[in-house]
């Protein structure tokens, strides 16, 4: 299916940007920024073909922790009137940003001149940083430094893994759920107020699991995920939590994990916000 777009310009003039070569979302990106965002320490990810990431290739780069509040930070909550500071640390003790509810979390990387994680990038993010600790890839960071594998799986399980503190982000996930298709809405991009004023919709594959499962979350991230990265029906049984997305229309994404469970949510209410509960960044490779 093709994109869909909500703009605050009408369809007819969205569309006439499109075939000029234009993408009303990048026209929008330096109006949009307060802020710039340090990225030096960010995790290279190349291209992904299948199952396979492809040597000397980049897809996007990734802030291999939650976000942090910084002078960046402050800047972008003053002038949005939104209070972002850091409520939680994760399991490698680093501080991050949360108690904001899914738009708050939304927001905050698009006015920092980069974007919240969809499904895509968050699936494949892990699957690279378990490839890196099987040493199976090399991992970099963006000066070319190398990650070591013992990094590389504390990374990973600081996301899926059943340990202490609890720790948890936002995805740009949004899923509507109809008797004919389902879909997801991600990249989306918001103004000063608050207001989705664009985003992309894409159709839910059909191999989608759509009930509540205990899955195995390596074979999940490794193996049997959709296009969309979601759970495929193929995946095997563990003790990871996969929630799906609800019927309701008001289902947003995110991972979790504490000392008791690990979970993917496909059911979280945008308006829930929680201490422990962060949002993670992106880079395009071609931004």
């Amino acid at each position: 299916m093709a994109p869909i777009y909500q703009f605050e310009l009408s369809e007819e003039e969205a569309e006439g940007f499109k075939k000029l070569g234009y993408n009303p979302v990048e026209l929008n990106k330096k109006e949009n920024q307060i802020a710039e965002l340090d990225t030096s320490d960010w995790i290279v990810v190349p291209k992904k073909q299948g199952n396979k990431f492809l040597k000397d290739s980049h897809a996007f780069n990734i802030n291999p922790a939650r976000l942090a509040y910084g002078p960046a930070v402050e800047k972008v909550g003053k002038e949005l009137g939104i209070n972002y500071k850091n409520t939680a640390k994760d399991s490698l003790n680093r501080g991050f940003i949360g108690n904001n509810n899914w738009y708050q979390s939304m927001m905050l990387p698009q006015f920092l001149g980069v974007k919240t994680t969809n499904m895509n990038e968050e699936v494949d993010y892990f699957h690279f940083l378990y490839l890196g600790s099987q040493n199976k890839i090399k991992v970099y960071d963006v000066s070319g430094k190398k990650i070591d594998s013992n990094l590389c799986e504390k990374l990973l399980m600081d996301s899926i893994k059943v340990q202490s503190p609890w720790r948890a982000n936002y995805i740009d996930a949004d899923y509507k759920v109809g008797k004919k298709c389902s879909e997801v809405h991600s990249d989306h991009t918001f103004n000063k107020q608050g207001k989705i004023i664009n985003y992309k919709s894409e159709v839910l594959d059909k191999n989608t699991l759509m009930e509540d499962k205990q899955i195995d979350v390596i074979d999940f991230i490794t193996k049997n995920h959709t296009p969309q990265r979601l759970v495929s029906k193929n995946v095997p049984s563990g003790n990871f939590n996969f929630y799906y997305p609800r019927s309701d229309n008001n289902s947003v994404a995110g991972f979790d994990a504490s000392s008791v469970r690990a979970d993917l949510y496909c059911i979280r209410d945008p308006s829930y916000r929680d201490s422990d509960l962060g949002v993670r960044s992106v880079k395009l490779a071609e931004d």
